[in-house]
């Protein structure tokens, strides 16, 4: 990522919602994927450190960051979507092809993750999921 665009990302605070980005725009329209469940928008820096590591972390995700503090949709829509065009590139990208017995592991803070949707309705699929919290 060029220089210039890290400066500017180190001093954002993302805006969150359910389904509220670009992203959830295209694939809910306008209700939003309407429920009775209210979700409160929350902030989040656009870059942190990944407790652990130290490095940094992009918190940006199309289907859930709205916005930035301090600036207009007209500006923020556009850059959330470069980020994620950025962040999606085949070269930061695992696809797993599954197999019976397969364990898939990834670290919830600094992974964008989605279903390929590429299972067919048929097949038999057991999902379990397991949340770590540090002490």
């Amino acid at each position: 990522m060029p220089e210039a665009r890290k400066q500017l990302l180190s001093g954002l605070t993302g805006l969150h919602g359910r389904s509220t980005g670009p992203a959830g725009e295209r694939l809910y329209g306008d209700d939003k994927g309407v429920t009775d469940k209210k979700y409160q928008e929350v902030p989040w820096p656009a870059v942190t450190r990944h407790p652990v590591t130290g490095r940094p972390i992009l918190f940006v995700n199309p289907m859930h960051t709205h916005g930035f503090a301090g600036m207009k949709r007209e500006e923020a829509w556009p850059l959330i979507e470069e980020l994620a065009e950025h962040a999606t590139q085949e070269r930061f990208v695992y696809y797993h092809r599954w197999r019976v017995g397969d364990v898939l592991m990834w670290d919830e803070r600094a992974t964008m993750h989605r279903g390929a949707g590429d299972s067919r309705p048929e097949e038999r699929r057991i999902m379990l999921r397991t949340i770590v919290y540090l002490n």
